[in-house]
């Protein structure tokens, strides 16, 4: 599961975020941008559909299209990052920068792909140029990617202040809530620790992460007949998944 946060440009904004075309080979052709907008929105659904090489043929074809385009390059750049290709997804958020200076999605997209090279410094630089955008709707996600950098270069208090912006949001960021306690264990705090996952578990009902960390976590401290009740609820929500056999075998162990 990626650690990070991307974000993925509205189709729909692309008709105002540069469709200018380009010169093609035979000067009286000019590029149909209606075409390249089809293929956009058959690359998002693709890439909604996990299949992000086929999305980034689609990308490539808009592309070609409309070269000036800088959120079709922001879309390539996704498909890269997705399939771990960082180095071809920095090189892609790089051309809708220089097309689009003020492309804030684009900029947090390159931050997430700095944490995944666990080039921590660039990420934060990234994060908190996209801050600045005081009208960026993604604020809380930000908060969480940035909370990543400052973790990753052990800045623990800075990480910790990160993350709590992101679960005191109006839509809290749930990973946060795992990293907070995971920070609040390695200071010797699990009460706290605990604290958060349960939090987590009430506001995020539907997710199995928190029950089953806080199983996990009860379990070792010993503290079994009270991680039982995570750990069953995770395995009747979903039986037979991944969580439910890791929480039966906690069980087991208990």
């Amino acid at each position: 599961m990626r650690p990070y946060y991307f974000i993925m440009t509205s189709i729909l904004l692309i008709a105002m975020l540069g469709c200018t075309s380009a010169n093609s080979k035979n000067e009286n052709e000019k590029p149909d941008p209606l075409q390249s907008l089809a293929l956009m929105r058959q690359g998002s659904v693709l890439f909604q559909r996990g299949l992000f090489e086929d999305a980034l043929k689609r990308f490539e074809e808009a592309q070609r299209l409309t070269p000036t385009n800088g959120t079709i390059y922001n879309m390539i750049g996704l498909c890269h990052l997705r399939t771990n290709d960082f180095a071809a997804a920095i090189g892609s958020f790089n051309l809708a920068l220089e097309i689009i200076p003020a492309f804030t999605d684009a900029r947090n997209n390159r931050g997430a792909t700095y944490l995944a090279l666990q080039q921590y410094q660039l990420a934060e630089v990234d994060f908190i140029a996209v801050l600045s955008d005081s009208l960026y709707p993604h604020h809380w996600e930000v908060f969480f990617n940035l909370g990543l950098a400052n973790q990753g270069q052990g800045q623990l208090g800075a990480a910790e202040a990160n993350f709590r912006r992101a679960i005191n949001a109006p839509s809290p960021v749930y990973r946060a809530y795992s990293r907070l306690a995971d920070i609040k264990q390695q200071q010797g705090m699990t009460d706290q620790a605990i604290d958060l996952l349960e939090e987590a578990t009430l506001k995020f009902p539907d997710r199995l992460e928190a029950p089953l960390a806080l199983g996990r976590l009860l379990t070792t401290l010993g503290r079994n007949d009270e991680a039982k009740e995570y750990l069953e609820r995770v395995m009747r929500s979903y039986p037979g998944s991944a969580q439910a056999v890791e929480a039966e075998k906690l069980l087991g162990n208990n």
